[in-house]
């Protein structure tokens, strides 16, 4: 809890709005792709800015814990020092931080459901949302651990990061409907794990559905992506203080 109190102090110092920022920065993204999209491109997608506000809301979350996870050692310093302290601790404390905000992006989707008068599938709606959260952990787990680990020993992979989450964002239906995606290349779009997490929450929120047949991939791709980054950041976890 105290990391968690932490990083929140960290995340909003002298900021006016601060918490507010975690949700108007997703809104405020959306308009722009919703302007662009539907009123330049004239794409013809049902309640686009719901499809939009939904996917941002998932990546917005999952790009903070990533990134703020790359550095979360290096601003750490002093607690690597400590051989009594389990540094997993601190990937989990950004994680939590991040979910905070992200559970109140909740309540705006199911406002906008009632908008557009979609009616949610109640019968499916706890294990769609249970799907998502575990497929969702797993993947910023696994990828905060391997790039924490990563990033105190060769720091130019800050650099790169920023290119490397926004072609991910390129590859996943954030913006783009899936389709829009030309067939012969569905196959391949859909192995990105982030793509089924992304249908999954629009299972929810956006067209109201079930679809369990990715789950079983999902989890299978999500958990191995949480050992080889778990793997990594426990080798590497004896040489972190000398890094520092």
């Amino acid at each position: 809890m105290v990391l968690v109190i932490r990083d929140f102090k960290r995340k909003y110092n002298s900021t006016y709005l601060g918490f507010f920022w975690s949700l108007l920065v997703p809104i405020f993204t959306s308009l722009v792709y919703c302007v662009v999209f539907q009123v330049l491109i004239r794409w013809s997608t049902e309640h686009y800015i719901l499809y939009l506000m939904s996917g941002n809301f998932l990546w917005h979350f999952f790009n903070n814990v990533i990134t703020m996870n790359g550095r979360v050692l290096i601003n750490s310093a002093p607690l690597l020092k400590k051989t009594c302290f389990d540094r997993k601790f601190l990937i989990y404390g950004t994680f939590v931080a991040e979910f905070i905000h992200f559970l109140l992006t909740i309540p705006i989707l199911f406002g906008m459901m009632c908008f557009f008068k979609i009616t949610p599938q109640w019968s499916t709606l706890f294990i769609n949302l249970l799907a998502v959260f575990v497929f969702t952990s797993l993947l910023c787990f696994g990828v905060s651990f391997l790039y924490a680990a990563a990033n105190l020993y060769f720091r130019d992979l800050e650099r790169v990061i920023g290119v490397i989450m926004m072609s991910w964002m390129f590859m996943s239906p954030i913006f783009i409907p899936m389709s829009h995606i030309p067939e012969k290349y569905q196959i391949i779009y859909q192995l990105n794990p982030m793509a089924g997490i992304m249908c999954i929450w629009r299972d929810i929120f956006y067209c109201p559905g079930f679809h369990p047949e990715s789950f079983l991939y999902l989890f299978a791709v999500c958990f191995v992506v949480f050992l080889i980054g778990y793997g990594v950041f426990k080798k590497c976890e004896p040489g972190f203080a000398e890094m520092m």
